[in-house]
């Protein structure tokens, strides 16, 4: 039965996921960004349509990176919600992964309680 339940719990996070995205992943475009330093703060800034949009960066991890390219996603409608294109930050945010562990949690539970007296 836990096998089950995770078969069952995987298979739907991961349909859940492309779904869930904001920018949307099937109507986003992804654009190179260069990374600069402004005020002390680090961005990764890029165009569209002519007009500038920057997406803040944490200053620790890439500071060492400034000059560089980033791939950036974002949507054509708005483009000021662009978020890097990486694993943690797009497909997979902290508070997602916590709240999939406490329903795959309780999943258990449920599982357990119903196979075992």
């Amino acid at each position: 039965m836990i096998k089950s339940v995770l078969i069952l719990f995987l298979a739907c996070f991961i349909c859940y996921l492309p779904f869930s995205r904001t920018p949307d992943y099937f109507d986003s475009d992804t654009t190179p960004a260069l990374i600069e330093s402004k005020n002390g703060s680090i961005f990764a800034v890029f165009q569209e349509s002519g007009k500038k949009y920057q997406v803040a960066l944490d200053s620790s991890v890439y500071q060492s990176k400034i000059g560089s390219r980033i791939e950036i996603r974002y949507e054509l409608s708005a483009p000021q919600h662009a978020k890097l294109n990486q694993v943690i930050g797009y497909w997979l945010e902290p508070k997602e992964i916590l709240a999939a562990f406490l329903i795959l949690i309780i999943l258990l539970i449920a599982a357990y309680a119903t196979t075992h007296r």
